[in-house]
C-alpha cells in the first residue's frame, strides 16, 4: 500500500515557465497583462497541499491521543513519539501559503493592502477559535482567568490551553510580515533583499534558540520570538515559488538531498542523546524535515477533477482530513476527556481498543463538524465581503502569471469546492 502511495506523492516535475527578472512593479514590464479578477476565479484546492495538511493534522492528533496507535511502528523501533513535529510541518506549510498569498500580490498588484489581509486572516482564523474559547468557558472546562492569553493570542507567553501556542505564533507571524513588507514598500526594497534579509532573520531566531539553550532555559518551545523561524522558512520557499520558479523547481528535484535529510533526521530523532541543546537541535531538525516533505510532495501540475479523483485512496483520504484540519486541531483534545473517562467504565479489552480508536475518530469527527458549521459559512461571507486580491497563495507562480496570459484557473487540482485559504 504504501510504494503506490509514495507514487502518489512523488510526481514529476512540471515544465519549465518563463524566468523574468526580478521586478516588484509588475506594471513596469511590457507583456504584463491583468489577470482575471480574483472574483471571477473558482475557488479552487490543490490535493498536494491537502495531502501535507492531513499528515500533520494526523501527526499531532496521534500524538494528543492516549495510545498514539497510529505512532506503534515508530514505536516497535525504538522511537520516542514525535507527532509535535506535525506543528513544524504545520508552520512551514503556512509561511508558504500565507507568504505566497503576500508576495504574489506584491508582484501582480504592486502593493498589498495590509488591511485587507489582516481582516481576512482573522475571518478565518478567529470564528472558530474564538466558538472554540466560548464552548470551553460555557461547558467550565476552562475558566476565564486561564484564558486571558488565549483571548489577547498571548497564550504562548502568559499561559493558556497548552496546544493552542501555535495558533499564537502563526498570528505573531501575519502580524510581523505585514508589518516588514510595509516598511519594506516605504523604503522600495526589492524582493531579492527582502529574501536575504528574512533568512538573515531566521538564522537569528536559530541562534538565540541555540544560545537560550546553552543558558538552561526550561522553555524554548512556545514563545514566538524562538519558533517563528519555521514560517519564515515557509515564506522564503514562497518567495523562490513566485519569483525565481525555475530555482523552486531544481530544488524541488534534489532528491539526492531530500531524501537524505528525511532519513538523517529520523536517525537523529531515535538515536539522539540528551543534552542542554538537544530541544532546539529536535526543533531543527524537525523544521528541516519539514521543508524536505513540501518540497518532495507538492507539485503544482495541469490536472482535471477525474484525475485528482483516481489518486491512491489512502492519499485522498489524508488529504481530505487535511481539508478540515483547522477544525480538528482546535477541538481534538477537547475529546480525550470524555473518552478516558468511559473507558473507565469499560472492560478490559474493549477499553484498550476504545483509547485506541475513539480518540482519533471523534476527534476527527467533531473537527469536521466544527469545520462544516463555523469556518466554511464564515470563509464564504468573507469572500462575499473581502473579496480576494489574488487567485490563491500558490497556482501559476507570479512571475510567470504576470508575464503571460495564463489563466491560474486552469491549472489547479479540484479536490473540494468548499472556501480556501
Amino acid at each position: 500500500m504504501l510504494l503506490p502511495l509514495l507514487n502518489q506523492a512523488l510526481p514529476f516535475a512540471i515544465p519549465t515557465d518563463p524566468h523574468l527578472p526580478l521586478n516588484t512593479n509588475p506594471h513596469s514590464h511590457p507583456r504584463y497583462t491583468d489577470p482575471m479578477p480574483p472574483a471571477q476565479k473558482p475557488i479552487r484546492r490543490e490535493i498536494e497541499l491537502d495531502f501535507i495538511r492531513g499528515i500533520a493534522i494526523l501527526l499531532v492528533v496521534d500524538f494528543h491521543s492516549p495510545k498514539s496507535w497510529l505512532f506503534t511502528p515508530f514505536r516497535l523501533l525504538g522511537f520516542q513519539p514525535f507527532g509535535w513535529a506535525g506543528v513544524d510541518l504545520f508552520f512551514i506549510l503556512s509561511g508558504f501559503l500565507v507568504g505566497g498569498l503576500l508576495v504574489k500580490e506584491w508582484r501582480l498588484k504592486g502593493r498589498i493592502a495590509s488591511g485587507s489581509f489582516l481582516i481576512r486572516r482573522g475571518l478565518k482564523i478567529w470564528p472558530p477559535y474564538y466558538v472554540f474559547l466560548a464552548v470551553s468557558l460555557a461547558t467550565r472546562h476552562r475558566t476565564f482567568h486561564e484564558l486571558r492569553g488565549n483571548l489577547l493570542n498571548i497564550q504562548n507567553y502568559t499561559g493558556g490551553i497548552p496546544f493552542t501556542w501555535s495558533l499564537a505564533v502563526e498570528e505573531h507571524a501575519y502580524l510581523f510580515l505585514t508589518l516588514f513588507l510595509a516598511i519594506a514598500a516605504v523604503f522600495t526594497l526589492r524582493m531579492r533583499t527582502l529574501f536575504f534579509t528574512l533568512a538573515g532573520l531566521s538564522a537569528a531566531v536559530v541562534a538565540l534558540r541555540t544560545w537560550v539553550s546553552t543558558r538552561g532555559a526550561s522553555d524554548i518551545y512556545d514563545p514566538t520570538h524562538l519558533r517563528i523561524e519555521g514560517i519564515f522558512y515557509g515564506v522564503l520557499l514562497a518567495m523562490l515559488y513566485h519569483y525565481r520558479p525555475q530555482t523552486f523547481r531544481k530544488l524541488q528535484t534534489l532528491y539526492w538531498l531530500w531524501l537524505p535529510v528525511l532519513a538523517l533526521g529520523l536517525l537523529f530523532l531515535r538515536f539522539h542523546s540528551a543534552s542542554v541543546l538537544t530541544g532546539s537541535l529536535l526543533i531543527d531538525t524537525s523544521n528541516f524535515m519539514a521543508v524536505a516533505l513540501l518540497l518532495l510532495l507538492y507539485r503544482h501540475k495541469p490536472a482535471s477533477p477525474q484525475q485528482a479523483s483516481q489518486r491512491n485512496p489512502l492519499y485522498r483520504f489524508i488529504a481530505w482530513v487535511g481539508l478540515y484540519s483547522y477544525g480538528i486541531y482546535l477541538w481534538h483534545v477537547s475529546v480525550d476527556g470524555p473518552i478516558v473517562s468511559l473507558a473507565a467504565h469499560l472492560p478490559h479489552p474493549a477499553a484498550v481498543l476504545w483509547l485506541g480508536l475513539a480518540p482519533i475518530a471523534v476527534g476527527l469527527v467533531i473537527g469536521i463538524l466544527a469545520t462544516k458549521l463555523i469556518e466554511f459559512p464564515t470563509l464564504k461571507l468573507r469572500d462575499r465581503l473581502f473579496p480576494r486580491r489574488v487567485d490563491s497563495a500558490v497556482g501559476v507562480p507570479a512571475e510567470t502569471e504576470a508575464a503571460s496570459d495564463v489563466d491560474p484557473t486552469q491549472s489547479v487540482i479540484l479536490l473540494e469546492t468548499e472556501p480556501g485559504t
